[in-house]
């Protein structure tokens, strides 16, 4: 992407390419309704999911939700900060109401299902309705979104997409962070657009600001910054490059004044040096065996830490240690498979390598629901199509894609490091919605074009 493709503060400087698709405009009377009811309908399907096609249980199977894993650390971390218990480590808190410090995750999610638990609402299935109500917040920030970028049809289209598309809403009744990094993605694309339209003092700030909060959701999410605030802030055009620089210097002062206090907290109260997180041993260690580097599951993870178990009397970020030099040791044994590791990891992510089997991982070791799983996966691949399409209608138009293009860097780079899961392709959802959407009406538009034209030609 060039300086060119970046208006000025006033985008009718710069006359868009004729694509006869539909553009922003005065919204429509009946545009409130139509995102209401999608609005609606997308709720509907969340509580759906929680109260009857996936009902908490305690029963290990394949047809009901049974909290585990990260979503124990989510759901219990909230109800600890409910009672005082700042971001301690929910497992010992739950056995013996010990506070040791914990940082396995960001704090955002933690702290928005803490909300619930305060006021009573402290229940696995009451959390996993809270996301719900956050997951159908998403569809209004994403309507909105588009119908600010591609006119109200658009907007109505991704709204409705959004509503009932598996590998958003499933995320929503799981307790885990992917809710919360959904709805900021929504948020932080809102603000890089805003920004985009009018660069201005105030925009920088607001874009900082929603970076930052969602960095607070997914540590990956911090490479927003150097990937679409300071990109963004340096291809403003008419400006010279002293105030760029400051746009992009205030909107990165922002994020630190979001995410400084959390480092700070984090580097006051753990022996080895945390910022973000202390899990990044664990999230290592379960990528770096045998079993995922060359076995039938290469790409994805395993239980693969050897021990011996660090000791318990040690903090959080000593015993990350741990894993984390046994997943060092173990990649450094093994370098020249790397790159093939990283290609399937990668290609898990996207559908590209051995989808089938993803998705089947999806709903017997991640819990995701197996129609749903299978559901989302063929939707998925059908929105690409038209993603691709949306991405070219924008290029047209003189809107950059750079912020959708980063979402998905982003998210590649996460795999690359970690394993490939569906649900750390969670972010880039709402960029292919949003891109897709646009696509679709463009299409549709292009399509009824051509066909008013052959019958005035017959």
């Amino acid at each position: 992407m060039t300086a060119t493709s970046i208006p000025s503060s006033n985008p009718s400087s710069v006359a868009p390419v004729d694509d006869g698709a539909p553009r922003p405009g005065p919204s429509s009377p009946h545009f409130a309704r139509w995102l209401a009811g999608f609005t609606l309908l997308g709720f509907a399907v969340r509580v759906m999911n929680v109260l009857w096609w996936r009902p908490t249980t305690d029963i290990a199977g394949y047809h009901g939700y049974k909290l585990g894993g990260d979503a124990f650390y989510y759901h219990w971390q909230a109800n600890a900060l409910a009672h005082g218990a700042w971001f301690v480590d929910p497992v010992r808190w739950f056995l013996d109401g010990s506070r040791q410090p914990s940082a396995g995750h960001p704090p955002l999610y933690s702290s928005y299902l803490a909300l619930w638990s305060a006021i009573g609402l402290d229940g696995v299935t009451a959390h996993r309705l809270a996301s719900s109500m956050l997951g159908t917040a998403t569809i209004v920030v994403v309507g909105l979104l588009v119908r600010r970028l591609a006119g109200d049809a658009a907007g109505l289209v991704a709204a409705a997409i959004t509503a009932v598309y598996p590998e958003i809403w499933i995320n929503d009744g799981m307790l885990l962070s992917e809710t919360l990094a959904i709805f900021m993605t929504a948020v932080a694309l809102t603000a890089a657009y805003a920004f985009w339209r009018r660069p201005s003092m105030r925009t920088a700030v607001l874009l900082g600001l929603a970076c930052g909060a969602t960095a607070l959701s997914r540590t990956e999410l911090t490479l927003l910054f150097p990937l679409v605030v300071i990109p963004l802030a340096l291809m403003v055009r008419d400006a010279d490059w002293g105030r760029r620089v400051r746009l992009a210097l205030v909107a990165c002062i922002m994020g630190a004044v979001v995410l400084g206090p959390w480092i700070v907290f984090n580097l006051t109260r753990f022996e080895e040096t945390t910022t973000m997180t202390s899990g990044t041993g664990s999230a290592l260690s379960a990528a770096s065996c045998d079993e995922v580097w060359y076995g039938r599951h290469i790409g994805y993870y395993a239980n693969c830490f050897q021990g011996p178990w660090p000791k318990a009397t040690l903090d959080e970020s000593q015993r990350d240690l741990v894993p984390r030099r046994q997943a060092v040791d173990y990649t450094k044994d093994h370098l020249s498979r790397l790159p093939l590791v990283v290609a399937a990891r990668v290609g898990r992510l996207w559908g590209l390598f051995k989808p089938g089997q993803t998705t089947a991982l999806d709903w017997w070791i991640e819990g995701r629901g197996r129609a749903a799983s299978w559901i989302g996966l063929f939707t998925y691949y059908a929105l690409w199509p038209f993603a691709i399409y949306g991405l070219v209608v924008l290029r047209r138009r003189r809107i950059p894609i750079l912020p959708l293009v980063a979402i998905g860097l982003i998210a590649t780079f996460a795999a690359a490091i970690t394993f490939g899961v569906t649900r750390y392709r969670a972010p880039a959802e709402v960029a292919l919605v949003v891109a897709a959407s646009i696509g679709i009406v463009a299409a549709w538009s292009h399509s009824s074009r051509n066909r008013v034209a052959a019958e005035d030609a017959s």
